[in-house]
């Protein structure tokens, strides 16, 4: 990780209609540019469906509201690259950015055969990996590739298992481990991660209990759509969760995930809040480049270290080009 300072990640993917780059050249030339602009970093969801943003919304269990039917219809899926293939391509493809996963979902791959995936993307991109993790929601994309669904409680505590397990295989000469979710016996992983003693940990979430294992185990947190007010009052949470574990809590970075949308035209604003009015307003940082660093500043008085920002259509709009040469220099 970038020591000191305000970090800026951008996401290329998320599983929002609107906000994930479909094709592999867009993705490309989005990084680079971003890279020019002095991003520090890159990421991608892991799914495989998109969806609109209402059912987002309620899918992620955002909002406590329904769509008022308890089986509503299939949404049109639109193109989506897998995160793990994409991130090994894109480590070839960008020379300086850091390569990272917002979030992977814990129950799709055996945390031990990610570790040895994540060692050997983090050999490959000389050191640039940031590994985010995430007890999985999507019950609809469960589902639909046939992946069984657990009740969140057993997801949350395999997540927290995964994330011992990982460590464990970076780390220990002869890993082994035994818990309620997984077991190892020798899973060696030769070669270990250029990074030491390993890649960042993130953990993605809003629970307690997830922000907990984040507290005991992740060198990150990530949330979702949270104003700063929300992170301010969540500070005493994190601050008593990491003393807990005899862990000082100027070592848990924060991150927020934001929808960025700089523009001076109010006409393209107000667009903007309607095709994504489904995501929490205290998520969307929309106005002018003015009005953007402002909010962005605010956020950094309540201790925000790093951002995640999606911006809406980043392939085709000229948003990136705004954040780049407007906002970047004014907020590291």
């Amino acid at each position: 990780m970038t020591a000191g300072g305000t970090r800026v990640g951008l996401i290329l993917a998320l599983t929002v209609n609107g906000l994930a780059v479909s094709a592999y050249p867009d993705m490309v030339a989005v990084s680079q540019r971003a890279e020019g602009y002095g991003f520090d970093s890159v990421w991608l969801c892991d799914h495989f469906l998109t969806i609109s943003p209402d059912d987002y919304v309620r899918d992620a269990g955002i909002t406590a509201e329904t769509s008022g039917t308890d089986q509503a219809a299939p949404p049109t899926s639109l193109p989506l690259l897998e995160c793990w293939t994409a991130l090994s391509a894109l480590a070839r493809d960008t020379t300086r950015l850091r390569l990272g996963t917002s979030v992977l979902c814990n129950s799709y791959r055996h945390p031990s055969v990610l570790a040895k995936m994540a060692a050997t993307l983090d050999v490959i991109s000389q050191g640039r990996l940031d590994l985010g993790m995430g007890a999985g929601w999507f019950q609809r994309e469960f589902d639909a590739y046939g992946i069984p669904f657990p009740p969140v409680r057993d997801r949350v505590s395999a997540l927290a298992e995964s994330l011992e397990v990982l460590k464990a295989v970076w780390t220990q000469p002869n890993p082994t481990y035994a818990g309620q979710f997984y077991t190892l016996d020798g899973a060696i992983c030769d070669p270990p991660p250029m990074q030491r003693p390993h890649p960042p940990l993130w953990v993605g979430g809003e629970g307690d209990r997830v922000q907990r294992i984040a507290a005991r185990a992740a060198q990150g947190l990530n949330v979702r759509w949270w104003s700063p007010q929300q992170v301010t009052e969540r500070r005493d949470f994190l601050t008593r969760a990491c003393e807990s574990v005899g862990r000082d809590p100027q070592t848990l970075s924060l991150s927020v995930t934001a929808l960025l949308a700089p523009t001076a035209s109010e006409e393209r604003a107000a667009r903007i809040r309607a095709e994504f009015a489904s995501i929490p307003a205290s998520g969307l940082i929309v106005g002018s480049p003015e009005q953007c660093v402002e909010r962005i500043r605010e956020y950094q008085r309540a201790g925000v270290a790093q951002f995640l920002f999606t911006i809406p259509h980043v392939a085709r709009s000229e948003y990136l080009d705004i954040v780049g040469q407007e906002i970047i220099p004014l907020i590291k």
